[in-house]
């Protein structure tokens, strides 16, 4: 959920955007599965001293998936270029163009793309929508 916080503003004293994020039973459900697979391997390859940090609440999120890239425009936000298929000349360029995530950060991927579109922005600007 985001909202504005009624405390923290920016300076011009407008209030800025909160965001509440609870992880689900199943998202939790399939990290703990994935730190007991994770166990086994390292234990199968000789580890005797294992750490386990289960998820800590500071650390960061990769929020991925809410505005999905493809073609059809029936199942996904945005075309191959993040560009919205209902707004004209909205492109959204960040982690929610996924479908899934992989097994890294995904910052790397969401700058190539940044830098992928804004590319195809400046030479396509003429062709743009609206």
């Amino acid at each position: 959920m985001i909202d504005l916080d009624p405390v923290l503003t920016d300076s011009d004293g407008i209030p800025a955007p909160r965001i509440n994020y609870t992880l689900s039973e199943n998202s939790r459900d399939q990290l703990d599965h994935a730190i007991g697979n994770a166990r086994t391997v390292f234990e199968t390859a000789g580890a005797t001293d294992i750490y386990v940090d289960p998820l800590m609440r500071q650390s960061g999120w990769h929020l991925m998936g809410t505005a999905r890239m493809g073609e059809d425009v029936s199942n996904s936000v945005v075309n191959k270029w993040g560009q919205a298929h209902d707004v004209d000349n909205l492109f959204i360029i960040d982690g929610s163009v996924f479908v899934t995530g992989a097994a890294v950060n995904p910052t790397p991927t969401i700058q190539a793309l940044a830098l992928r579109t804004a590319d195809y922005i400046i030479s396509n600007r003429t062709d743009l929508k609206g």
